[in-house]
């Protein structure tokens, strides 16, 4: 069963998927697992402070999770992330 979300929630969601750069992190995760910071930055051509601050974004939506590891932090996809969410994303990337 999806889980309910009122409007206010969902208002939140759809702002922090607003962004392009953000659904472009969103759809490069779920292609390749997980990346650190500047592996995103390149890919995404942007400064490691705008990709910072738009996976920040991700991971107050519960989109993201990060693991460090010796002295770089990786990104990856929430595998917890709420089933609505992922079908929503699912459609985006088709």
């Amino acid at each position: 069963m999806a889980e309910t979300r009122n409007l206010k929630q969902w208002a939140t969601i759809y702002r922090g998927l607003g962004n392009p750069n953000r659904l472009r992190i969103l759809r490069i995760l779920s292609e390749v697992k997980q990346l650190s910071v500047s592996e995103l930055a390149k890919e995404l051509e942007i400064t490691l402070k705008n990709t910072s601050r738009n996976l920040g974004i991700l991971l107050n939506l519960d989109l993201l999770e990060f693991i460090g590891r010796h002295d770089r932090v990786y990104y990856r996809l929430n595998p917890k992330m709420a089933e609505d969410i992922k079908h929503i994303l699912k459609i985006t990337f088709r």
